[in-house]
């Protein structure tokens, strides 16, 4: 599996809604993830499905975010060759969240990230481009809006464009701006259709804790660890922009790291883990090309991909 998707040939990603299929299937049929509320952050009250439509959009997001996120990784040129291997990982990896079988905000939310995160490695270190600050502030400020505990977060994701190019006053100004819009547009849609007010909880995402996640965080972090020691390899190789776009990532993954331990450990909100797989994503393809441990992180992710499996019926 894992050297079809190694290469560069588009038409092994249709493998990829047959795993979601699967995935969604045994969760139906086994009732896995039935205790997770659904939240949408500042747009509650506007968004509503259908089961079966919330599970066949999540899907398609979850497809959508694992194409998007195998993109960037293709157009930063980090190898030398096309591959596609973070689709996989990622929806694999998804598959342990309950958030990824529901429409939600935290899946909404995966999307936003992923285009700042795009934008992010757009930046130039000598140009202007505050197009792309702007863009950057807009699609965190929608991701705190469909999140509101990533509220916390956005001021320092302004700061990670530092990581690639200086920051001046205009880009302050204009990343406030655009973070903000966001509540603008809910505030007029409240103002326009003469909703009530909206009811936002810091604390939702509380689903109860599968005994599968002892062992899933076990690998989550063994993978992280594998991830990174390639990751350092290849930055001390890399030209200034990419050692600048690691840093960046570097920062990101932190950032989301603190946060998601507080949300785990105070209040047992694991669906914030899931956003540690949008940077995490984008450095396990350099364990898995590692001459050291390449052959171990494969091994790691079979192992995963069959406990993807067997959870449902081990743990149902």
């Amino acid at each position: 599996m894992l050297k079809l998707f190694s290469g560069n040939r588009t038409i092994v990603l249709l493998f990829l809604p047959l795993l979601l299929a699967l995935f969604h299937f045994l969760d139906f049929t086994n009732d896995f993830y039935t205790d997770e509320s659904v939240d949408f952050g500042f747009w509650n009250g506007f968004i509503n499905f259908h089961t079966f439509d919330s599970r066949f959009f999540a899907a398609t997001l979850v497809l959508v975010n694992a194409i998007l996120l195998n993109r960037i990784f293709n157009r930063s040129n980090f190898f030398d060759k096309i591959t596609f291997l973070l689709a996989p990982c990622y929806v694999v990896f998804m598959s342990f969240f309950a958030v990824s079988f529901s429409l939600n905000g935290m899946l909404l939310t995966h999307l936003f990230l992923i285009l700042m995160l795009q934008q992010f490695f757009e930046l130039s270190q000598n140009e202007s481009q505050i197009s792309v600050i702007f863009n950057i502030l807009f699609f965190g400020g929608l991701a705190v809006s469909f999140v509101p505990p990533l509220l916390i977060l956005l001021p320092f994701f302004l700061l990670l464009v530092r990581f690639i190019r200086p920051l001046t006053i205009r880009d302050v100004f204009v990343g406030l701006m655009a973070s903000i819009l966001p509540f603008v547009y809910i505030v007029s849609i409240i103002y326009l259709l003469d909703s009530p007010a909206l009811k936002v909880s810091f604390f939702s995402y509380n689903g109860s804790i599968h005994g599968e996640w002892f062992v899933v965080l076990g690998i989550l972090g063994i993978a992280s660890i594998m991830s990174f020691i390639a990751f350092f390899a290849q930055w001390q190789k890399s030209a200034i922009r990419s050692k600048r776009q690691f840093q960046m990532l570097l920062s990101f993954f932190l950032l989301l790291l603190f946060l998601s331990l507080y949300y785990v450990l105070s209040f047992q909100h694991i669906a914030f883990f899931s956003l540690l797989l949008l940077p995490l994503s984008l450095v396990l393809p350099f364990a898995f090309r590692s001459e050291a441990i390449g052959m171990a992180t494969s091994g790691m992710f079979y192992l995963l991909l069959t406990f993807s499996v067997i959870k449902f019926f081990i743990f149902s």
